[in-house]
């Protein structure tokens, strides 16, 4: 059996657009083809979008789709932990792999690394594999990853069980609330941030734990970029992406968005601005 046939692909998002069913494609040709089983939770979108994911159910991209009434609790922006922790409860397959919908792969060869990565994952040591643009450089080394401490969910592979395991022993109670209870006092952040609640959840645990996370040194032949946009923008983007332009000033490094460098009447049209603001800046 292919190991991708293992893997849940766990997508959860809101607000779906055209360039959806783009990037779900953009993940099948990353893994070698389609995963084993694909999970879309929306976090109460309009029906616009709902209407674009059902079409995908049906086109046969995704095999478990959870929709969300507007006016339901769980519709908050910071709330959007209780569709992703949802998108990985849903998953049914041993090892599951979240992405975000405006988050595109690339790879040229390198057709065996899903299985390396699974065999990663067997070290008791390593919690998930991820990507290289997360909230601090990395600490070092392992077999040919990088190690860190934290895991995006932008893109990170783990066992099924590590993430059963994590979510029940960092934020039980608050599951067991219905995510209506106190937020876990243990997840120290500003509040603004506690929309990242399960990304927090799984670095405590790492620490906790003596965990590492993984992730693959980005080259040319290797990026997954966050890039922040949707619809037409993205599409765009990923146009020049997937032409590598740029993509070397991106390689691993944390919070990084992906946007290529300007050219033709954009990169003068700046030029123009930004010779105009040191203009001013010498009059004053």
């Amino acid at each position: 059996m292919n190991p991708r046939e293992h893997v849940t692909l766990s997508v959860s998002g809101f607000g779906a657009t055209r360039a959806t069913r783009r990037v779900l494609l953009d993940w099948f040709e990353f893994l070698g083809g389609r995963p084993g089983e694909v999970i879309y939770v929306d976090g109460g979108s309009d029906l616009a979008s709902t209407s674009r994911l059902a079409a995908l159910v049906h086109e046969g991209l995704i095999d478990r789709l959870e929709l969300l009434n507007p006016a339901h609790f769980e519709n908050d922006f910071h709330r959007c932990y209780i569709q992703e922790y949802r998108s990985g409860m849903l998953a049914s397959k041993p090892y599951v792999m979240f992405v975000k919908p405006d988050t595109l792969p690339f790879r040229s060869g390198d057709d065996s690394w899903l299985e390396e990565d699974l065999q990663s994952l067997d070290d008791p040591r390593v919690f998930a594999i991820t990507l290289g643009h997360l909230i601090a450089p990395s600490s070092g080394t392992r077999g040919g990853y990088l190690t860190h401490d934290f895991a995006s969910l932008n893109f990170s592979l783990m066992k099924r069980e590590s993430f059963t395991l994590a979510m029940y022993a960092e934020i039980g109670p608050f599951i067991e609330s219905d995510f209506r209870g106190e937020f876990p006092s243990h997840i120290r952040c500003e509040e603004k941030y506690r929309r990242a609640l399960i990304e927090w959840a799984w670095q405590s645990h790492c620490n906790r734990h003596g965990l590492v996370t993984l992730s693959r040194p980005e080259s040319c032949d290797w990026t997954i970029f966050h890039l922040n946009k949707s619809g037409g923008k993205l599409l765009a983007l990923r146009d020049r992406y997937r032409a590598r332009e740029g993509v070397e000033l991106f390689f691993d490094k944390p919070f990084a968005l992906y946007r290529p460098p300007d050219k033709g009447l954009k990169k003068l049209g700046k030029s123009i601005e930004n010779a105009l603001r040191r203009v001013r800046k010498g009059g004053r």
